[in-house]
């Protein structure tokens, strides 16, 4: 039997999403430390912390904080 594992085809890097919004990675940083609306969806692989573009919860907090930023199609930041 073969395990099938959904993965997302697009995780973003702190640096990667602070380059789309135009925004410090310090302040990216900052939302992804404590708890509350203002916090990013994200999720970490030991210290390192990654962003799911694609997932509904990402998306959601894009709208409810009127970011407008294409992520269905995302290029390359980090080449």
């Amino acid at each position: 039997p073969s395990i099938h594992c959904s993965m997302p085809s697009r995780f973003l890097t702190v640096k990667d999403l602070a380059t789309l919004l135009n925004l410090r990675e310090s302040w990216i940083y900052d939302r992804t430390s404590g708890k509350g609306p203002e916090v990013i969806p994200h999720v970490k692989f030991g210290r390192q912390v990654r962003f799911n573009i694609e997932s509904d919860e990402f998306r959601a907090w894009l709208d409810a904080h009127g970011v407008v930023a294409e992520v269905t199609e995302p290029r390359s930041l980090t080449a």
